[in-house]
């Protein structure tokens, strides 16, 4: 089969001879071509290419051509992990692709409907009089007027300041709050315009959140997405997790509140309610407030300081919250029918369907039999308030059915998609429900991590799970030697947030003595924390979660990674327990189908920080000694890439 992504990406092809320093990467043409080949014969495909293989070129290319040959069929959807990658996509990738590629052909980054202004919504806020008690806000409602007269893509994101929330709130484009052709702002709307475009384009850049909220939508009866054939997914890896939160629901005293703010602030007589509606939705809205208030309270007695968050089980929570938001709902649409300006009436309509869907939300997360589809409910611990929290326990099914099994053709590919010992992907797809009509393929890195990492695993170090201050401190300790003697330039990636605190404390005062920057996740914005990371070589990077993957530190600025401790997920969390005795109950083993593989994919990711281009050089530094003393340990170490090693208490086995 004559394979078009390899004449372009050979060395005599179209890019090379835009890129003076080209480089052909067989591991690059040998994705491109895996992709071209699931489009042309509508198979599924999983795909693992290493780190530095060039993933994104890799799947733009095959897509702009197919979409070249597919005109008229609907979009290629690009799906990505985050926002960033988006831009990227958008600002530098597919540029240059545009340049290159001999024909006509179209791309377009879509946002959530949210992050587009409203113009009509615009000037009713403009209109409404002393909206916001705060004068700043006041100012950045007129700075997003004048915005609007020159803006072309209207997004929050294009604006020049960051908008506060309780701002963007009263002029966002809003699901439900769309007067669609009546509307007199129609034809510059841009919401409606991204619209057009996006029903429109061959190449349709999203983010996973995008896409499996489309997808709770498409299971509502709605959609935001155009409907399309073929679908790629970078970063694939996280699609469980994403799915998992958008087909759940979240509850907080703060939700609640929101849709009460918008309505009417405690103070202001110039409120949508106070200017429009009848003493009755005032004293249901005074009620609705004192309500969410107590409850949340009890809530919060409930879950008593309990940081794992409370199970909630078959349990059904007595709530006072449905018949006032019904209440209230039902009277400002009783309001709205009096109501001549339109602009008023779709307001209140779109309020009172909001409070309507809210307590259907209220009455799926309270009871365990309201929910269309079985719950996991759990109360955990908010920002300010208890949230009570609803997820499906399995989501592979209706990935299954809703995606995979729905005529679409899915790309899955990222630089690790499973433990490493698992030629096809079997508890990758297991995950998400992709067993049929499925390719699969396993492409190395280009970089040389014999020569470019040194593996050290740390010898007599007490076990975390038997000794675990007497680890925590070791582990402190050591991490510190390595730091001081690397001259920072390290990243130390911890488990838990206990450990980020521990590990700041005891290093802060003799990393201060030898001029190395401590930058600890949590005390500063993470972006910000990364950009001192990439000024300062003497400065060492501390954090949990977010840090094993999706960070980009290159050269000089990264030369050491310690891994304090093998990254199991926490078993307490109600909805890891609820899936754990779930396998158990069906005879299987949640350590061996559950907890390995997950942690065993996250400390690959963590491993990955190290390399990321073929002039990057240093050491990974595992402290935890369950690599070796336990049978399931050599499995993380097997995951790797062959690379050096060195100090470790059994040198033949490491990779």
């Amino acid at each position: 089969m004559s394979s078009r992504v390899t004449e372009f990406l050979s060395p005599g092809g179209a890019i090379a001879r835009r890129l003076p320093d080209y480089e052909e990467r067989p591991e690059q043409t040998a994705l491109a071509t895996a992709v071209e080949r699931a489009f042309k014969e509508q198979r599924h495909l999983v795909a693992e290419a290493g780190t530095g293989v060039g993933k994104s070129f890799a799947y733009l290319l095959p897509a702009a051509l197919h979409a070249d040959t597919q005109k008229g069929m609907g979009p290629v959807v690009i799906s990505t992990r985050t926002i960033a990658l988006q831009e990227q996509l958008d600002k530098k990738d597919l540029p240059f692709l545009h340049a290159v590629l001999p024909f006509e052909w179209s791309s377009v980054t879509a946002v959530g409907r949210n992050n587009y202004l409203c113009l009509r919504r615009m000037h009713l806020a403009e209109r409404e009089q002393r909206l916001f008690e705060n004068p700043e806000r006041t100012e950045q409602l007129r700075a997003i007027v004048d915005w609007s007269m020159t803006t072309l893509e209207g997004t929050r994101m294009s604006l020049p300041f960051p908008p506060e929330p309780e701002v963007w709130e009263e002029v966002q484009a809003e699901h439900g709050n769309c007067l669609q052709r009546a509307c007199k702002h129609y034809d510059q709307c841009h919401w409606q315009r991204a619209r057009r475009r996006m029903n429109t384009a061959q190449v349709l850049i999203v983010n996973h959140a995008l896409y499996f909220s489309d997808l709770a939508l498409r299971l509502a009866g709605a959609t935001f997405l155009p409907a399309h054939s073929f679908v790629v997914f970078d970063e694939a890896h996280h699609i469980e997790r994403v799915a998992t939160e958008s087909l759940g629901l979240r509850l907080s005293a703060a939700t609640i509140g929101w849709h009460l703010r918008r309505l009417h602030g405690r103070r202001s007589d110039k409120s949508l309610l106070a200017r429009h509606c009848t003493q009755t939705a005032l004293t249901l809205h005074e009620e609705l407030r004192v309500v969410n208030e107590g409850f949340f309270l009890g809530l919060a007695e409930q879950l008593d300081n309990n940081r794992e968050g409370l199970a909630l089980g078959e349990t059904e929570i007595p709530e006072p919250l449905t018949r006032p938001l019904l209440a209230l709902g039902t009277e400002l649409a009783m309001c709205s029918a009096r109501i001549e300006a339109i602009d008023v009436k779709m307001e209140l309509q779109a309020r009172a369907q909001g409070l309507n869907a809210l307590a259907a939300v209220v009455r799926s997360l309270c009871s365990p039999l309201a929910a269309t589809v079985p719950l996991v409910r759990w109360i955990e611990v908010g920002k300010s308030s208890p949230v009570l929290c609803g997820s499906p326990l399995d989501v592979s099914a209706t990935l299954r059915k809703e995606l995979f099994g729905s005529g679409i053709t899915a790309v899955l590919t990222s630089a690790t998609l499973g433990p490493g010992n698992d030629p096809d992907f079997t508890w990758f797809r297991a995950q998400i429900g992709l067993d049929e009509r499925v390719d699969t393929a396993r492409i190395g890195s280009p970089f040389d991590y014999e020569n470019q990492v040194e593996l050290i695993v740390e010898e007599a170090m007490p076990d975390p799970s038997l000794a675990p201050t007497a680890f925590r401190a070791e582990a402190a300790n050591r991490t510190l030697q390595h730091v001081l003697s690397n001259g920072g330039r390290a990243l130390v990636l911890c488990t838990s947030w206990d450990f980020v605190n521990h590990f700041a404390a005891a290093m802060r005062e003799p990393c201060a003595e030898q001029h190395i920057e401590l930058l600890v996740q949590g005390e500063a914005p993470l972006a910000q924390l990364l950009e001192r990371k990439r000024n300062n070589l003497a400065s060492v990077l501390i954090g949990t979660d977010s840090l094993w993957e999706g960070i980009d530190l290159r050269g000089e600025t990264l030369t050491l990674v310690v891994v304090t401790r093998l990254p199991f997920q926490n078993p307490s969390h109600p909805l890891t327990k609820a899936r754990m005795e779930a396998i158990r109950k069906r005879g299987g083993d949640p350590f061996s189908e559950w907890s390995l593989p997950e942690a065993i994919l996250k400390f690959r990711q963590g491993f990955g920080r190290l390399i990321r281009s073929q002039q990057d050089y240093g050491k990974v530094v595992v402290l935890d000694p369950r690599v070796f003393s336990k049978g399931y340990g050599r499995n993380f170490l097997q995951s790797l890439p062959k690379g050096r090693s060195d100090n470790s208490t059994d040198n033949n086995n490491a990779p």
